[in-house]
């Protein structure tokens, strides 16, 4: 996420100031179309004749925990695709106890250990219908909650699973039916409805370690945590389906089910926001797939982009020479979805729905395009884009890619001839989804930048 920062809004303003009025052979960027300057001393041309050449790269895990969970996304499942091949989603969990005290009582005997999570049915992916299995293991050290994690990271976890279930049905927007037991004829049994949720019954002896914690281990965060550190969870079963899970909702919570001297009680454990660790990790398993003999290998017959920091694709514009000292009025890339893809996934796996383009920098970092930080900055779309639309190309309509790359072209003539970008959905963690796109080499629907500009005339 981008936080707004007014020195840069101010050096942005101050850019579009100087575009418009520098004299010849000015290569700052401006936004404004021809008919704003005197015709007397420039003309406006298109061109739209650039060589391009792409590859399929792996990318770099991303950040997903720096002291707060950087995702709202968090997953537990496996998807496989013979494009794509196989990408995972884990969850490691750390929970704190709601009310933190002891139980005293004399007897206590465990009836049940759950734990629930609240379905996020916004960020389901897949096929709901197959069945699945999920492991519930253990976080075996202290994992600090203050620091810095990844989407690849390794966690300390149990051999033996303490829960789990098995050929799971996911409903992630159907309430649950709960049955209340009555105490006689004349009160019988009721029913109560509970929010979509995954209910996964754990070992009663973690119920019962859980209880038998002293004062001294529950009157701290950092001292329950260094006594329980934590569950992590993983599919083992079905490769169809990725859930999402809403970890802020009052529905997801470790509960121990419990008699105290005979009397029914409860004590719930959470995964409380920005005091535990939230952490999803994921993994990607080109193996077998279509795409793997393509993986950083130059060609230009195919993009594609996947989420939770899976593939992208770098791209590379040369044959800018005719730009050099011209001001760049605006300057568009588009990029056209390859529906056959799509109409093999269906609507149960969407492809991606927005990308992002960062620049490739010799020192190998990756910086986000300056158009699309402004975007991220002042909240106003135009000034990037990116989002899949419905177009029309070539007299058919098709889903397009549309990308405002103004800004970063001309600020890449100041450095040579060619711009090589990373193409990646907007979002590369929380938001599963690939997307197949037309290369610049399709006879139909070719990658396309097309640049208005303007030079001085001759006198």
């Amino acid at each position: 996420m981008f936080r707004k920062n007014p020195l840069i809004l101010s050096l942005v303003s101050l850019a579009f100031i100087l575009a418009v009025s520098s004299g010849p052979g000015c290569n700052d960027p401006s936004f404004v179309g021809s008919d704003l300057v005197e015709g007397d001393a420039i003309d406006s041309e298109i061109m739209r004749d650039f060589d391009m050449r792409t590859r399929l790269v792996k990318t770099d895990s991303v950040l997903v925990y720096d002291q707060i969970a950087l995702t709202s996304g968090f997953h537990v499942g496996r998807y496989h695709n013979e494009k794509f091949g196989t990408v995972q989603s884990d969850l490691a969990l750390q929970f704190l106890l709601e009310t933190p005290s002891v139980d005293t009582a004399a007897n206590i005997q465990i009836d049940s250990v759950v734990l629930s999570l609240r379905y996020n049915e916004n960020l389901f992916y897949g096929d709901s219908s197959q069945p699945v299995n999920i492991d519930v293991l253990r976080l075996t050290e202290l994992i600090p909650r203050d620091g810095r994690y990844y989407s690849n990271e390794m966690f300390p976890v149990s051999m033996e699973a303490v829960g789990s279930i098995q050929n799971h049905i996911h409903k992630p927007n159907t309430p649950l039916t709960r049955i209340l037991e009555g105490d006689g004829e004349e009160n019988g049994a009721d029913t109560v409805l509970l929010n979509p949720q995954l209910r996964i019954n754990l070992d009663k002896s973690l119920g019962e370690e859980l209880l038998s914690l002293d004062t001294l281990a529950v009157q701290s965060d950092s001292a329950f945590l260094a006594n329980f550190g934590g569950l992590y969870l993983q599919q083992t079963m079905g490769d169809r389906s990725i859930a999402a899970f809403d970890l802020n909702n009052v529905s997801t919570a470790l509960t121990v089910y419990y008699q105290a001297d005979g009397e029914e009680n409860i004590k719930r454990y959470l995964p409380i926001q920005d005091l535990t660790l939230r952490a999803p990790i994921y993994t990607h398993d080109y193996q077998g797939s279509n795409l793997e003999n393509s993986i950083g290998q130059w060609q230009d017959s195919m993009l594609a982009v996947q989420g939770l920091s899976g593939m992208a694709t770098q791209l590379e514009i040369s044959g800018m020479e005719e730009l050099q000292g011209t001001l760049i009025n605006n300057a568009r890339l588009r990029m056209v979805l390859d529906d056959r893809f799509s109409e093999e996934n269906n609507t149960l796996f969407p492809e991606i729905q927005a990308l992002a383009m960062r620049s490739v920098e010799e020192d190998g970092s990756i910086p986000f395009i300056t158009d699309l930080i402004v975007e991220q900055q002042t909240n106003i779309t135009i000034n990037f884009g990116g989002r899949l639309i419905q177009d029309e190309v070539a007299g058919d309509t098709v889903s397009v890619y549309e990308m405002n790359i103004t800004t970063h072209l001309q600020e890449a003539l100041k450095n040579g001839s060619k711009t090589t970008l990373l193409v990646t959905p907007r979002s590369r963690l929380g938001v599963p989804g690939n997307s197949m796109i037309y290369g610049p080499g399709h006879p139909d629907y070719p990658v396309e930048l097309k640049v208005i500009f303007t030079k001085e005339q001759d006198q």
